[in-house]
């Protein structure tokens, strides 16, 4: 058995405890704008609608509001790139097709005492549209407000008062169609659609997507955020991690979960190197950061579908503890998402006679809306510790860790560009300088530039040059590609820089890559990607260079975390997580300025860290316990991979 301690000191408070980190996504897919939409979501709202009876399905109301259900956002993920809203509202004999439209979700959120969150489409409409939507939701139903009439004719005469809203969902990865905005266009079109909304009431704030997943802050969020610095309500950010969509079982799901539980602490990094960001880009170090969806990226069904199990409940309940830390500045935080569809936490349908099953990640929800307080309280934990030496986005952790950073010099080509001809393209050397000509008229994808560089197997990295640009025309810019010198085709191995479009002045760009086992030299390609419709304008290469990097690596990590809280002077709650997935741990609980009279706990555990609730409703679930504990120290046991719920009087 493992033993740790933890000290809560019950008079040193933190900070209020954000329930805004509580919240979820409500899907309403709209026919014809993703190719997911089907009458579940558009009709049902993947099940919390009833379009029968025109009316929150009773049943997952109840489920919502027992894990304080906080904040709701709609209609949900990638299905917002083309959906027009204006077919959501009116009546809905007008609407057969979008039965749980704007007011429907709006009902379901007053239904669970929700703050609403709506997202804009980033690929469809204009920031009239978005002015017109703000009008539905929140002007006065006078005389010449077209859009507030419309929505008093649907039931609601009194403004929706809606305030949160967001431009976009992962705007950077395009509609998944054709298109692709750059950061550039984005940031101005955000800038035009707040103008726009504020002019109808000022009271809104609009969110701008940053980042999905855990990517360099250079490629998308700087140049966003050098734009709109001045004017940002609020950020958006996408927590996703590990990456794993194999099918194989490799690596086992004991390796997997404990890189999995390894990653909080990195997504911290993140969050103080976005603060940062934030503060150089705007002068403020007050701006909010909206995590509007989050989970383990567990994309796979075998050996059995890991989104589903308690090691990811146990990744996510890590999460909610990274959200909550003050000096984060979390606005809201949205698990994606509520029933149903692939990532349900709530799997059923009523209208189908289904039970409704409790998957392992609703429990943490539910364990932190019954059992922790309202004011953050310090808590500092001794615990053994693990290492891990990374993969599928989770970094390596072991002793005390390492920044990380550049080994020897930097290497540039022994020989000029290589060029062969392309097709609407001219190409030509100014000195070291590659300049291309895009003629117009075709999507070009341009790799007709290659220098190659001797290097080392299983190696990190840095390639770093610099573009110019004038008048580069499309969503696709000018970049540079590093990858293993047999080719793409031969090794699927690559990486690409940030890209520069429209008209820039020299533009440093770099990518970090890694070499196969068997690489002995890379290419670089003189880059600009397909997919961005039609270019025209200049681009110049110059200033390749490669550098051997020592990638970071984080410091082992305690097998317990732990949070505290304090719900009145005379009771305080602990969230405590053994992520040692064969150990039991006895935990010393200390305390400061606080004398025990009694303890209960609540824990969420299974016969193993990869159980589901699929088969059976119950593999997974709370048991509850009381704990001897008078004075000011006493111990609990807690399970191997397991979290817990220590409520201390």
């Amino acid at each position: 058995m493992l033993t740790a301690t933890i000290t809560v000191d019950a008079s040193r408070v933190l900070g209020k405890v954000n329930r805004w980190v509580f919240g979820n996504n409500m899907l309403g897919y709209q026919k014809g704008g993703w190719p997911h939409a089907e009458p579940v979501y558009h009709d049902r709202g993947a099940g919390i609608w009833d379009p029968e009876r025109q009316r929150p399905v009773a049943e997952m109301v109840a489920l919502a509001r027992n894990i304080g259900l906080s904040v709701a956002r709609y209609p949900g993920g990638c299905g917002v790139h083309l959906f027009d809203w204006k077919k959501t509202v009116g009546p809905l004999t007008s609407r057969p097709e979008q039965l749980f439209g704007l007011p429907e979700f709006l009902q379901c959120c007053e239904a669970v005492g929700a703050v609403p969150l709506i997202t804009l489409a980033d690929y469809f409409g204009t920031a009239q549209d978005a002015a017109d939507m703000v009008e539905y939701l929140n002007a006065p139903a006078s005389a010449g407000r077209r859009w507030a009439q419309l929505r008093a004719q649907d039931g609601r005469r009194r403004p929706w008062n809606v305030v949160y809203f967001e431009y976009g969902n992962e705007t950077e990865h395009g509609d998944h169609r054709s298109r692709r905005m750059s950061p550039q266009e984005y940031a101005r079109n955000y800038v035009a659609y707040r103008r726009a909304m504020k002019a109808v009431d000022p009271r809104i704030k609009l969110g701008a997507v940053v980042a999905t997943g855990f990517p360099s802050l250079e490629e998308w969020a700087r140049p966003v955020m050098r734009i709109i610095g001045g004017e940002v309500d609020f950020i958006i950010h996408h927590s996703y991690i590990p990456q794993y969509d194999r099918e194989d079982g490799v690596p086992s799901a004991e390796e997997l979960f404990e890189l999995a539980t390894a990653s909080p602490d990195q997504i911290q990094h993140y969050y103080d190197d976005l603060r940062r960001l934030l503060r150089e880009s705007t002068g403020r170090d007050n701006v909010p950061i909206a995590v509007t969806e989050f989970n383990g990226h567990f994309v796979q069904e075998k050996p059995v579908p890991y989104r589903h199990t308690l090691g990811n409940a146990l990744l996510n309940a890590e999460m909610l503890r990274v959200f909550l830390n003050p000096r984060n500045r979390i606005l809201m935080a949205n698990f994606w998402q509520f029933c149903n569809e692939y990532w349900g936490a709530v799997r059923g349908y009523v209208h189908l006679g289904d039970r409704l099953v409790k998957r392992p990640q609703y429990y943490p929800f539910e364990l932190y809306h019954h059992h922790f307080g309202n004011e953050l309280i310090a808590v500092t934990v001794q615990s053994p510790t693990f290492e891990v030496e990374g993969g599928y986005g989770v970094a390596a952790a072991r002793g005390k860790g390492h920044p990380g950073g550049p080994a020897g010099s930097p290497v540039k080509p022994a020989q000029p560009w290589r060029i062969t001809p392309a097709t609407g393209v001219e190409q030509e050397m100014d000195g070291d300088t590659l300049a291309v000509q895009f003629a117009g008229g075709e999507d070009v994808n341009y790799y007709h530039a290659r220098v190659v560089i001797p290097v080392k197997p299983n190696t990190l990295y840095r390639l770093r040059g610099w573009v110019r640009t004038q008048a580069l025309s499309g969503s696709r810019g000018a970049c540079f590609q590093i990858g293993d010198a047999r080719g793409w085709l031969s090794t699927r191995s690559a990486a690409i820089t940030p890209e520069v479009t429209g008209t820039a002045d020299w533009t440093p760009v770099e990518v970090e890559y890694r070499t196969l086992p068997d690489t002995r030299e890379v290419e670089v390609l003189a880059r600009r990607l397909e997919g961005g419709g039609a270019v025209s304008g200049r681009a110049w290469y110059r200033g390749v260079q490669i550098q051997e990097w020592v990638p970071r690596a984080f410091p082992a990590v305690a097998y317990l975390s732990a949070i505290a809280s304090r719900r009145t002077p005379r009771e305080l709650c602990v969230m405590l997580l053994n992520k040692h997935l064969e150990k039991p741990m006895k935990v010393e609980v200390r305390l400061n300025g606080f004398l025990a009279r009694s303890a209960v706990l609540w824990t969420l555990s299974g016969n193993s860290v990869n159980a589901t609730n699929e088969q059976n409703p119950h593999a997974v679930a709370v048991a509850k316990r009381a704990v001897q504990a008078a004075g000011r120290a006493f111990s609990v046991e807690l399970p191997p991979h397991s979290l817990s719920a220590l409520e201390i009087r």
